[in-house]
C-alpha cells in the first residue's frame, strides 16, 4: 500500500517520539496529523503534554484504536513499539527517513507488520 493510500484509508494514528519543541520532526509530524483531521496521538516516554494534550508513554495506553503508527524515534527504540503493535493488532507502521535499517523493516515484515517508507510531512503537503 502506497503512503497516499494509508492517509486516505485511515483516520487514527500514534506518533511515537513526539516532543514539546516545536522545531523537532516529533512536534511537527504530530501536529501536523491533527491539522488535517486525523485521530492523532502522541506517544513519548519523555514527557506528559505537548500544547496541552495528554501524552502517552506506550501505545498500549491509548484506549481508542490505533491504524497506523508514526515512528519519530531512533531504530534502538523501536523494537519495544513493533512488539506493541504486535499484540494490540496494529499492521502498519510509517517509518520516517533515519528511523529503521533493514535489520528492523525484515523484522516488521516478519511480525506481520507493514513498514511504510516516505515522509509524513511530504505527503501531507
Amino acid at each position: 500500500m502506497n503512503p497516499k493510500d494509508i492517509l486516505n484509508k485511515y483516520y487514527h494514528f500514534a506518533v511515537i517520539g513526539v516532543s514539546p519543541n516545536k522545531e523537532k520532526f516529533g512536534y511537527k509530524i504530530y501536529q501536523r496529523l491533527k491539522e488535517r483531521g486525523y485521530d492523532t496521538y502522541g506517544v513519548s516516554p519523555l514527557y506528559d503534554k505537548v500544547d496541552n494534550n495528554l501524552l502517552y508513554s506506550s501505545l498500549e495506553e491509548i484506549e481508542n484504536p490505533i491504524d497506523v503508527v508514526v515512528f519519530v524515534t531512533k531504530k534502538e527504540h523501536a523494537y519495544d513499539y513493533v512488539d506493541e503493535m504486535t499484540g494490540l493488532g496494529i499492521h502498519y507502521a510509517w517509518m520516517q527517513p533515519h528511523t529503521y535499517d533493514n535489520e528492523l523493516l525484515e523484522y516488521m515484515k516478519s511480525v506481520g507488520i507493514t513498514p511504510i517508507l516516505a515522509c509524513i510531512l511530504v505527503e501531507t503537503s
